[in-house]
């Protein structure tokens, strides 16, 4: 689809004296064009795609999950080539690999979007209701891609529109119009998004992915009672919970369930169209030829609570240290490979788990597929962008800073630990509003560890350098082995030094220098 954004018929200029007018205007009939493409509802379903194929990038979502390497509930040691390693360790700059490649790959994704955004409407030779879809998918993809480089840049440029060769590049926009923009267009989005599809269309944009991303938008803003209205609009869209917290992450089975809002689609193995996550996630040992790049950490697994919710620091919780995997939050077991438990019906102790295997003693268990017959890599198995027990907890944390803990709150997070399979106690009554701040925020980190959105959220709460600045990592039998440096800079990512050296109106982060 690469081919969609470039031009390719032209003469050369030795030639050109020899070249007729009608020469000259004949358009390519085997390669794509714009004076080709853009035609038919066939093209514009292809140039929509494009713009979809932007998510399963690694430095978009494809290997979004680096992202908990960043928190107190995993560690990075070998980032496989990705940038994100030195990230952890407190050597983030401008040229930093992840840095750079994170920004350019999400303004391609905005290219693509304000490119067909331009050509849609001028499609007459397709059906109107399809066309408007696409225009709405378009624009709900090209809020995603700003929310995630106001996510992690702060201020960025905002392109609407595509850019000429030689055309001046823009200055940046400040986070708070970004966020109005991003809320505007999900808003629009939405309204033009149906609630779902047919099998064929599993996977695009529905009302209920944009007014997530409008939800999220606005608790960025703190905007918490506009965030509150969306996510109860969200709830009467039919979503609910999943029966099967462990299988959603590790079963093709569970895929497009009830409680998925919006997902990258991967396809069958052998199509060059699956995850890398299985190959980089899944144990070094010659059981799986995986990487283990990012291990879930002794933190992490110590915030779990007992089966009566009640935290292990806790004397009457009934924690045995000698037995300290038992009646653990059952999440645990669905999330992390612990000593005692089994991977792909293997037990723990006949894994290869020296330095090579795991720095912190635990492997992860989601997005990991724990059957055979597929080669790692080119995993069929979809990643979760969006799920309904998210929507949930931002209810739970936007009504809170409304209102406190009303029923509401209650409602919303008890439902969460309520699930099938997981089954938790409920929060008990009379908890004040910074209590409950605490306990959602605790909820959240064990509900989407090693799902990579635990880093945004410990920075949009402002805890993120009190989290991690000085943070001593260590493994299961209590060795050190890193401590983190993360100052107050790192909140916000840099401009990459080669988008500044390109654009003489950009201005670079606080506290970042060349």
């Amino acid at each position: 689809m690469n081919k969609i954004l470039t031009a390719i018929c032209a003469c050369s200029l030795l030639a050109l004296g020899a070249c007729k007018k009608d020469f000259l205007n004949t358009t390519p009939s085997d390669k794509v064009s714009d004076a080709n493409f853009w035609k038919t509802e066939k093209d514009a379903n292809a140039g929509v795609s494009a713009i979809y194929n932007d998510l399963q990038n690694n430095d978009i979502f494809g290997l979004y999950v680096y992202n908990d390497g960043l928190t107190p509930s995993a560690y990075i040691w070998d980032d496989g080539g990705t940038g994100m390693g030195p990230i952890t360790k407190g050597n983030m700059n401008p040229f930093t690999s992840a840095v750079v490649n994170k920004f350019k790959a999400l303004y391609n994704g905005v290219f693509r979007a304000n490119l067909a955004l331009e050509k849609l409407p001028g499609i007459s030779n397709m059906s109107i209701s399809v066309n408007h879809r696409l225009i709405a998918e378009a624009t709900f993809l090209r809020a995603l891609y700003y929310y995630q480089l106001t996510d992690f840049y702060g201020d960025v440029p905002l392109i609407t529109k595509t850019l000429a060769l030689g055309a001046p590049l823009p200055a940046k926009e400040t986070r708070a119009n970004l966020l109005a923009f991003i809320i505007r267009e999900a808003g629009a989005a939405a309204d033009s998004l149906p609630v779902s599809y047919p099998a064929s269309l599993v996977g695009h944009a529905t009302q209920g992915a944009a007014l997530t991303l409008k939800a999220k938008a606005q608790l960025l803003a703190k905007q918490y009672a506009d965030a509150a209205t969306t996510c109860k609009t969200i709830g009467g869209l039919g979503y609910d919970l999943y029966s099967d917290y462990r299988n959603m992450f590790i079963s093709t089975s569970a895929e497009n369930n009830v409680e998925v809002i919006f997902d990258i689609q991967y396809l069958a193995p052998g199509l060059g169209q699956g995850s890398l996550l299985d190959k980089r996630l899944s144990t070094r040992s010659s059981f799986s030829s995986g990487w283990s790049n990012v291990y879930p950490s002794v933190n992490l697994v110590s915030n779990y609570e007992m089966k009566n919710g009640k935290m292990i620091t806790d004397p009457s919780s009934g924690y045995d240290p000698a037995n300290p995997y038992n009646n653990r939050d059952p999440r645990l077991d669905y999330t992390v490979v612990r000593p005692g438990s089994t991977w792909k019906n293997i037990p723990y102790a006949n894994l290869r788990l020296d330095n090579s295997a795991t720095f912190t003693g635990y492997l992860t268990r989601k997005y990991v597929l724990e059957v055979d017959g597929f080669g790692a890599g080119d995993s069929p198995l979809n990643f979760i962008i969006y799920r309904y027990a998210d929507v949930l907890l931002m209810l739970a944390e936007a009504e809170n800073e409304v209102a406190g803990p009303d029923a509401t709150v209650y409602t919303a997070i008890n439902r969460v630990r309520a699930r099938k399979g997981v089954e938790m106690p409920p929060i008990p009554a009379g908890k004040s509003k910074e209590e409950m701040r605490d306990i959602i925020r605790h909820e959240r980190m064990i509900e989407f560890a090693m799902e990579g959105t635990y880093y945004s959220d410990i920075r949009r709460w402002g805890i993120a350098t009190q989290l991690m600045n000085g943070l001593v990592v260590t493994n299961i039998a209590g060795q050190q082995i890193d401590k983190i440096n993360f100052v107050d800079a790192f909140n916000l990512w840099p401009i990459p030094q080669v988008e500044i050296d390109l654009n003489n109106n950009l201005v670079q982060n606080p506290n970042y220098v060349k």
